[in-house]
């Protein structure tokens, strides 16, 4: 069964940000000082590099004053000197040159060699040493982070936080080929990031999101840069990311984590577009099962994997008291939301051993231990077999129990934030309809999800936006310049225009307001942009479309035209020619 709490979470939208938060205009800093691992090799090396000059210099001067042999008593010159020296002080020796030494100028060589050595051993060894150091180390992956973000030629999505949430909303990115950034505060998370399997390489970074020159560095004031997620576990570094985000690129979506209210209300402040506490909206979802069957149905379908059929109605859901075995934050917001709905609701400790459920009508496991939570489960069905079950799920590694296990809902927080977040970046649109189908009355949402079941089917539907302009939609622009298209005519079949595809227009965008559900009488203009549901081959269908010129006038007249333009004009022709013949010669005027 598609599960709503499972799959979906909506946040609350940012309040309009406040006139007193004025700002003054700085760049996103982008540097980190002392990072430079050419600096730090210059200031450590700085010493081997000055024996190694003096050893090079005090032989070669040496050399040079050196006597020569009875056949050639001329010292050698400073350039003569240096260039021996060099040889010999780098192991080359290629022998003695311009001449054969003297026994002063052989023992000058000898020693130059030995003096060279422990140089040259003192040097290596100081470097090695300096290779091994963290600081090093983490100088050059943070230079080598910075090119790879800088480089980054698509839009791409900052995630901070790479842990369950964060893997979930990146391998989403993933799957719709869109580019991101990490950055976390663990480095083994981090390190796992080249090993989960993604298709291409991901820049990722260990560091903490509360500096803000980390969050330069990683993409912030990058101009391919265009949302930030802040889905770390602590609150208060999401809120320092929204904090730095408002300040620095106001433009930007920000989407953040939180559990905590008074965090929530913090974020609020500096305008966060969304604040998802999964922990808050859980309790709500229950609610909305419980009074709105009909909305509830329809966003978790929609918001079901492909493929998904139509979830039946949860008919055991129904009043009566509610036991909640949860400890933390959990138990207290889902506790909260039960009760504002006038639930009767029991709080329990899972510390105090199994509950009493005889007399419930629904009970949520919502230990922050897996195990525990599907023991108190398995207790539950056993001492109340008509009793509905919600088991929170911490770690994607219990997933197999717990789908074996077949609870009425399974509650993952990670889920809830992946596809909420992925959704609001990749298909805005989208997601207003999500948004939209919460807050209808449970009339509206069960006409609309008759309308498309009897369209598209049972099986969840496939979402496209279709942009009614010259770039996407040329045949329809131009076809409009002149004629009239209606919405209907758009979701015909063009090769049978009496059969419709199976394609249900959700959302209608015009000049910046949104028509939900719009009539097929609807007559579209340039500039329209359309949140289309159906099958997958039948949204192909319409994609190819927009794009003939003979099939968009087919399926607005009925008339069937040549695909080519100049068959097109000749038809044209013949048809006014035709009319004109058909009207039979003029009457001479009457002279009176």
């Amino acid at each position: 069964m598609a599960n709503l709490l499972q799959l979906l979470g909506r946040g609350k939208p940012a309040r309009p940000r406040p006139d007193s938060l004025r700002r003054y205009r700085v760049d996103v800093p982008m540097e980190l000082p002392t990072t430079d691992a050419v600096f730090l090799v210059l200031r450590r090396m700085r010493t081997p590099l000055v024996v190694i000059v003096s050893v090079f210099a005090i032989m070669t001067f040496g050399l040079s004053m050196m006597p020569g042999t009875e056949e050639n008593p001329e010292r050698l010159a400073i350039f003569d000197s240096f260039y021996v020296i060099s040889y010999t002080g780098l192991t080359i020796g290629y022998g003695e040159v311009p001449h054969e030494f003297s026994y002063a100028q052989r023992l000058w060589v000898t020693a130059t060699i030995y003096a060279c050595v422990i140089a040259w051993s003192y040097s290596i060894g100081a470097l090695l040493s300096l290779s091994q150091e963290q600081t090093f180390r983490q100088a050059i992956r943070l230079q080598r982070f910075g090119r790879k973000v800088r480089s980054l030629q698509n839009p791409f999505v900052l995630v901070v936080g790479y842990g369950q949430a964060g893997e979930a909303v990146c391998r989403a990115l993933e799957d719709q080929g869109r580019d991101f950034v990490i950055l976390d505060e663990d480095p083994e998370r981090v390190q796992q990031l080249a090993l989960d399997g993604y298709s291409s390489d991901h820049p990722g970074f260990a560091a903490s999101g509360r500096d803000p020159r980390m969050l330069g560095l990683a993409g912030l004031g990058h101009d391919r840069c265009e949302a930030v997620l802040a889905l770390t576990d602590s609150d208060e570094t999401n809120l320092s990311v929204v904090m730095s985000v408002n300040l620095l690129r106001p433009e930007l979506m920000v989407i953040a984590r939180c559990s905590d209210r008074e965090h929530a209300q913090q974020m609020h402040d500096f305008a966060a577009d969304v604040i998802i506490n999964p922990f808050d909206r859980y309790g709500a979802y229950l609610v909305m099962a419980l009074r709105r069957p009909a909305g509830f149905r329809l966003a978790s379908w929609l918001m079901s994997k492909r493929g998904s059929n139509l979830p039946h109605r949860l008919s055991h859901l129904t009043d009566g008291q509610w036991v909640v075995c949860a400890d933390g934050t959990f138990g207290f917001e889902v506790t909260r939301d039960l009760e504002s709905a006038g639930l009767d609701v029991i709080l329990v400790d899972p510390a105090d051993g199994r509950p009493d459920v005889s007399d419930a009508v629904g009970f949520i496991a919502g230990a922050e231990s897996d195990i525990v939570n599907m023991a108190n489960a398995a207790h539950a069905r056993i001492e109340n077999d008509q009793l509905f079950i919600a088991v929170r799920q911490n770690s994607a590694v219990n997933a197999a129990p717990l789908q074996a296990f077949d609870a009425d809902s399974v509650f993952i927080p990670t889920e809830l934030l992946a596809r909420e977040a992925v959704a609001r970046i990749t298909s805005p649109n989208y997601w207003s309809f999500i948004d939209h189908v919460l807050h209808e009355d449970d009339e509206w949402d069960r006409r609309v999800m008759d309308e498309i079941v009897a369209v598209v089917g049972d099986e969840t539907p496939i979402s496209t936006r279709l942009d009614l302009d010259f770039t996407s939609a040329p045949a329809v622009v131009r076809w409009l310049n002149e004629h009239e298209l209606t919405l209907g005519d758009l979701v015909r079949d063009p090769d049978e225009r009496d059969v419709r595809l199976a394609v249900y227009p959700a959302v209608l965008v015009r000049a910046g307001r949104r028509v939900f559900t719009p009539g097929m009488d609807e007559k579209l203009k340039e500039g329209d942009t359309l949140l289309l549901l159906g099958r997958e081959l039948d949204l192909a269908v319409v994609r190819s479309t927009v794009f003939h010129d003979s099939a968009v006038e087919y399926v607005a007249t009925g008339r069937e035209v040549a695909t080519a333009w100049v068959f097109r004009q000749l038809q044209k022709v013949t048809g006014r020619e035709k009319a004109t013949a058909s009207r039979g010669p003029v009457p001479p005027a009457d002279e009176g």
